[in-house]
């Protein structure tokens, strides 16, 4: 086996400038997707997306998360990527199951069609707690945004020439 494959890839130089990035975000437990906004957004302007192409969007709750996704990149203005956001907590019955599963699906179908990368920022957690724990996940979200969609550049820019 070939050495150089058994060493984590280096991390890739995020550099967001020029990017347009979509943030939709569910209202359905606020304290957390809120949270997880805050931090996603103050992500990408550190790491130089320009406060002015980031659009964000407010759904009811992860289920209509990709029924906005699917919506924004239909418009006439250009995504590079979109940052999908919102919270599943378990309940009493298995309405979180079929919202998170719904979700998951529609973000990547959606992802699929239209070939704009969606950073699937949906918490499923057991609890509350849970949930707040993983809220530093917004961070990774918005440097995932990034490495998505520069790759995806990269690869088509490639295949033009």
């Amino acid at each position: 086996m070939q050495k150089q494959f058994l060493e984590a890839p280096a991390p890739p130089d995020l550099r967001g400038s020029g990017l347009n990035v979509g943030i939709i975000v569910a209202r359905f437990n606020w304290p957390i997707t809120g949270s997880l906004l805050a931090l996603a957004y103050e992500e990408l302007v550190r790491l130089d997306v320009a406060p002015e192409q980031i659009t964000v969007v407010h759904a009811p709750g992860a289920y209509e998360l990709a029924t906005i996704a699917q919506a924004m990149l239909s418009t006439p203005h250009h995504y590079d990527v979109l940052i999908c956001i919102g919270c599943v907590m378990k309940g009493a019955t298995r309405h979180d199951v079929l919202v998170g599963d719904a979700a998951t699906q529609g973000i990547q179908r959606v992802a699929l069609d239209t070939g704009i990368p969606i950073i699937f920022g949906v918490l499923c957690a057991e609890n509350t707690q849970q949930a707040q724990e993983r809220i530093p996940r917004g961070i990774e979200f918005a440097q995932a945004a990034i490495e998505m969609a520069c790759t995806v550049q990269q690869l088509k820019y490639r295949n033009r020439q």
